[in-house]
């Protein structure tokens, strides 16, 4: 009895936290990158690529609710994949972070591990994930194209839904060309 009753909490448990088709995440809040950072630090203050910074590196963080489940967008540098499946990212703010500019400040860097596997198309390609976003500082390791690489960021998210971007509306999510850095 005592077993079956187990079975059942757990099998609740995971439908409740894992199934997408139930609408767990349906009540996401969006949010914007500028949540992530402290309301004094400006977008102006965040380095973005081709700028050297004297500024605060960017460890304060400002999201502290890791019980509501949120949306953010941004491009995806994989950390874990297998051709065009990625297991796990870093979503950032702008396309060519860290690979053909400087890192994002840790408080503009999420850690994801998707609930599912992602079908990448193409290179900084622009997503939406959906989850439970917790504050944390760490660093994560992958490779780019020069080299391995070392990145600190401030915030991971497991089991996150991704999906591609539609309709982006948020003011720090960047593009660069060979013309310099563009809102999106």
């Amino acid at each position: 009895m005592r077993r079956a009753l187990s079975l059942l909490k757990l099998t609740t448990i995971m439908i409740g936290t894992a199934c997408p088709a139930l609408g767990v995440f349906a009540a996401a809040q969006p949010v914007l990158w500028s949540a992530l950072r402290p309301a004094d630090q400006s977008r102006l203050d965040v380095a973005l690529p081709g700028m050297a910074s004297s500024r605060s590196q960017g460890e304060t963080l400002a999201w502290r609710d890791e019980s509501r489940a949120v949306e953010l967008t941004g491009f995806i540098l994989p950390v874990d994949q297998d051709g065009d499946l990625v297991y796990e990212f870093m979503l950032v703010p702008w396309a060519g972070a860290c690979s053909h500019s400087a890192a994002p400040p840790p408080n503009q860097l999420v850690h994801v591990v998707a609930d599912e596997p992602f079908h990448l198309s193409r290179v900084y390609e622009v997503v939406t994930v959906t989850g439970n976003l917790r504050p944390g500082l760490d660093k994560a390791q992958l490779f780019i194209m020069d080299g391995v690489r070392v990145l600190d960021y401030g915030y991971s998210m497991s089991h996150a839904e991704v999906a591609r971007a539609t309709g982006i509306a948020d003011p720090d999510l960047k593009s660069i060309s060979p013309f310099g850095v563009l809102a999106r």
